[in-house]
Formats: C-alpha cells, structure tokens, sequence
C-alpha cells in the first residue's frame, strides 16, 4: 500500500478515544465517526446523529493525569447530554428563525452529521449556522437544511441579522491610550462571529481593518493606519498567544478586511526587524490614506 492510499491517523490518541466512547456508552451514546476536533455520535434510543466538539476537552486532558481522564470526560459529557437533548429543531428552521446565529471557525470534516457551513475565502475558516438555546446550541445540519427546504445561505442572512440585534452599541473597548485596538468581548459565545460584522460595526476606515480571531470569545479590530503598520505585530502576538491558551481557539492568524473582503495579512517580527507579506491589494488601500495628504501638497 503507498503512503498516499493510507487511511488518515485517527484524531486524539488511542486511550482518550477509549475513554470517550466507554463514558459515551456510560450516557447512551455511541462514537459512529471521529474528527479532527470532535465525534459524531449516535444515541442508542435512535435518534439523529449529532456533532460533539473534544479539541478543548482533549487539551484539558493531555495537562492532567490519565487516571483523572474518565472523571474528567464522564463530567464534560454529562453536562453535554442535556445540550444533546436540548428543546428539538423543527422541520421548518424559520420556527426558529429568531434564534440563528452564525458561528466561525475551523471547516468541519465532511460527513453524515456533518454542519452546513460556507468557506471565509481567504482565510481557510468556515462560517456556520447554529440554532441557539439559553444553556446551548444545536448545530444547523446539511439534514435539517433539506428537511427545512431552506437555503444555508439565505437563513445565514437572517443569523448576521440576528448578530447585528445582538451586539450592543458599546460592543467595542479601545485597548489602550496609545494603541487603537479595539477589543469585542461579550461572552456570549458569538464575538469571533462579529468578525464578520466588522466594517458595520466600526466607524469608517479607508484601508480597511486588521482583525485577529484568536478563540471563539474574542475578537481585536485594529483600524489601517501608517502609525498603525510600524507596530501591527502586536497583534500578531495577541492571536498567537491566546489562540495557544484560550479554549475554542480559533485562528492564531491576523487577517485584513476590506471592502468585505478577507485576506490573511503576514506578519513576523525577526529580531529588531518587522517583515510583511501584505496582500497585493493593500497597496492601493494605503493609497486611500495618501489621497488626502497627496491633493493638499
């Protein structure tokens, strides 16, 4: 057999694995699938398959004892069977219509259970569609987008609607006096998902944002400027360090947005010296801040 006709190593390791669909059998449920981030899982009752997330539970888990693994697991899955169980998703998701939220992140691999979800160009993210409940949230399957005779894409307009209700006035906090980063944070679960909001939500910026989305619970904006670009590695260091620390991470890259378009935006600080790959457009969007300069001389 070639290397290329080899099956893909299973994600996690053996004993985690084990203990996960022993504690799964435990609540009545059985693993019928892994993924790089989770397992479909299906209950023994019947029922619909479902998508169960482990990433974060798994990091937790490499930082403890393996005999602390079962307690660990069997706690994590007792709380999420009752997100499992949470109030049914009719037929018809405009029932629930008021209750859709995006979600972005890392792409789902494809399968049975599998989330509807779109590609971010750019940005090797995906966005999502979640039905949210007050103690949890259902992920919008392919299954219950052809139940529904609803487009994924038309009921993703009515979850940025939704954002938009949701996310205060207020919603961003300058970071500092001398830098203006602003900071989104309102632990509900959705701040990476505004990122998609961005240029509604800030005022107005010529040359676009710099935007970093390192968990699901935070997101930076940092509006182009010159001052700005001498110093753009600070947030690099912001999405690297709490995309390596923060639970549900989701991208340790800083991305620029303009226009309603993402690109990622490279950044790397070697010794005294800051380099930048910036995409081929950029340059045209600084042009937009050299306009005002260049017409008064």
């Amino acid at each position: 057999m070639s290397a290329a006709d080899e099956p893909a190593p299973l994600p996690f390791n053996e004993p985690f694995r084990a203990v996960v669909t022993e504690v799964l059998v435990e609540v009545g449920y059985s693993p019928i699938g892994w993924e790089p981030a989770g397992a479909n899982v299906r209950p023994a009752a019947g029922g619909d398959d479902q998508y169960i997330g482990l990433s974060n539970l798994f990091r937790r888990a490499l930082a403890a004892e393996p005999g602390e693994w079962p307690a660990m697991v069997r706690q994590f899955l007792n709380h999420l069977t009752g997100a499992l169980k949470a109030p049914a998703v009719p037929d018809d998701l405009m029932q629930v219509g008021a209750r859709l939220r995006p979600r972005l992140g890392a792409p789902f691999d494809r399968s049975a259970a599998h989330p509807w979800g779109i590609p971010l160009p750019g940005t090797g993210l995906e966005i999502n569609l979640v039905v949210d409940f007050p103690n949890t949230m259902a992920y919008v399957t392919e299954a219950m987008l052809k139940k529904s005779r609803k487009r994924g894409e038309d009921l993703l307009d009515v979850a940025l609607e939704n954002l938009r209700a949701a996310t205060p006035d207020d919603y961003f906090e300058r970071a500092s006096d001398e830098l203006d980063i602003y900071i989104g944070h309102s632990g509900d679960g959705y701040d990476a998902a505004r990122a998609l909001l961005v240029e509604e939500l800030m005022p107005e910026s010529p040359a676009g944002f710099w935007v970093a989305i390192p968990s699901r619970e935070e997101l930076a904006v940092w509006p182009v400027s010159f001052p700005a670009l001498g110093r753009v590695h600070v947030l690099k260091m912001f999405a690297q360090e709490n995309h390596r620390e923060h639970a549900y991470p989701v991208s340790d890259e800083v991305f620029w947005v303009w226009h309603g378009t993402w690109y990622r935006f490279g950044i790397e600080l070697k010794g005294e010296e800051l380099v930048i790959d910036a995409p081929e457009p950029f340059g045209a969007a600084l042009n937009e801040l050299e306009g005002p300069e260049c017409s008064s001389g």
